[in-house]
């Protein structure tokens, strides 16, 4: 599957709405936010991604092959998460290092510890 742009987390109200509402888990390297979206929102297919990658992380080279890498990881397990998810992955500093193999290891062990497995709520 692709990384379509209606996937794609834009508006600053969206990104709120996840960090206030949402659960938190701490991947270490990352912080995972998610929220199961409300029945009003059922006009938005699919689950959607938003990566935070503040100036603290580095250079725009290593922040921009986070966030690449991040989307990858979850263009590849999109379907675990569910129809009517929103996704927020704020990334660390320490994360500049870590090969992309414990990235995706730490997104599905969040992934499970949420407890989605592809349905649509908690």
């Amino acid at each position: 599957m692709r990384f379509l742009p209606h996937q794609h987390l834009r508006r600053q109200r969206d990104f709120q709405v996840v960090r206030q509402k949402g659960r938190r888990i701490n991947c270490g390297v990352f912080l995972f936010q998610i929220l199961v979206r409300m029945e009003k929102d059922a006009g938005i297919p699919g689950p959607r991604l938003g990566v935070i990658t503040s100036r603290r992380v580095g250079h725009a080279v290593f922040r921009n092959r986070l966030r690449r890498q991040m989307r990858e990881i979850f263009r590849h397990h999109q379907r675990k998460l569910g129809s009517a998810v929103d996704l927020v992955l704020v990334m660390r500093s320490s994360a500049v290092g870590v090969p992309f193999g414990q990235l995706e290891a730490r997104f599905l062990k969040a992934v499970d510890q949420v407890g989605l497995r592809g349905n649509t709520c908690l």
